[in-house]
């Protein structure tokens, strides 16, 4: 699959929404999942699931474990770490507007 057009624009607004949320009711900030974007984007998608806390906390670490192995996933999208470093910040900024919203 490519990520280009409507695919792209449904994993940066409708999947990265849905993230931030899943995000937030574990009470994880902005500012951990942008420090874990530039990690990935120094070491790749799958030498940050080598991590053994990408984030503090087993939940957290658990959720972002899911989203990098989704990512990396066998035989169906090969991992971009770019892509997937864009889409970390994304999740961030819709938790930083949220919470500058409240």
């Amino acid at each position: 699959m490519s990520w280009t057009g409507a695919a792209r624009s449904a994993l940066f607004r409708e999947v990265a929404i849905a993230a931030s949320w899943q995000a937030e009711e574990l009470g994880i900030g902005p500012y951990p999942l942008s420090f874990l974007a530039r990690y990935v984007r120094a070491a790749g998608v799958r030498g940050s699931l080598e991590l053994p806390e990408p984030l503090i906390g087993a939940e957290r670490a658990e959720l972002v474990r899911g989203w990098m192995s989704a990512a990396v996933a066998a035989d169906t999208v090969p991992a971009d770490d770019d892509l997937f470093a864009q889409w970390l910040d994304a999740v961030a900024m819709f938790l930083a507007v949220r919470r500058q919203a409240s």
